[in-house]
């Protein structure tokens, strides 16, 4: 009797985790140990009386976590993080010698419309870290820009000057993406 009972539990958890279409991390411990909750379907970050929440359905029901408490989660494979300005989700585009962000909202609406570009009404369009622990910053590095959080990021790494400069602060995705390019293949070549 306990042969049958045991093949049955384990296709009812391999089921259980076939469906689950991310998992939400409220630390980066718990995303390297990946034990966040597992939820299904797809998950949405709104405006809910005056913050940002992740809307997703998880063990208990339908989740509203605010996204102030959450470092960030994944999405069918794509990792996420909460910047901390503004709580809201940055997409990981590269992780290298530098961690590459572009905005989260107009990505998990391409994800969710199955299109190549989209909008966004929140957030800047990239972003930068210097690995996955550290403090995201917006990727707008004004020449005299002394004081934002982007301004103290260049001065506390000076390894990534010239990415900055490269930068700068241009609105143009596909520069500031070259520029990320051009900075990793310089760091590569010089290990």
């Amino acid at each position: 009797m306990m042969r049958s009972v045991l093949p049955t539990a384990v296709l009812c958890l391999s089921l259980h985790g076939a469906n689950a279409q991310g998992m939400v991390f409220r630390t980066y411990a718990e995303r390297v140990a990946g034990t966040g909750e597992a939820f299904t379907g797809p998950i949405e970050v709104v405006p809910l009386l005056g913050r940002f929440v992740a809307v997703y359905t998880g063990s208990d029901g339908r989740e509203h976590t605010p996204c102030k408490d959450l470092w960030g989660f994944t999405y069918k494979g794509v990792v996420f993080r909460i910047e901390p300005e503004g709580h809201l989700p940055v997409r990981l585009m590269t992780q290298g010698s530098v961690c590459y962000y572009e905005n989260g909202f107009a990505h998990l609406q391409m994800q969710r419309d199955s299109t190549e570009a989209a909008g966004f009404a929140y957030g800047h369009q990239s972003y930068l870290s210097k690995d996955l622990e550290d403090a995201i910053v917006p990727a707008v590095f004004a020449e005299k820009d002394e004081r934002s959080p982007s301004a103290r990021f260049r001065e506390a790494h000076p390894e990534y000057a010239a990415l900055c400069g490269c930068i700068g602060d241009r609105q143009d995705m596909d520069h500031t993406r070259q520029c990320v390019v051009d900075f990793e293949v310089d760091m590569e070549e010089k290990r």
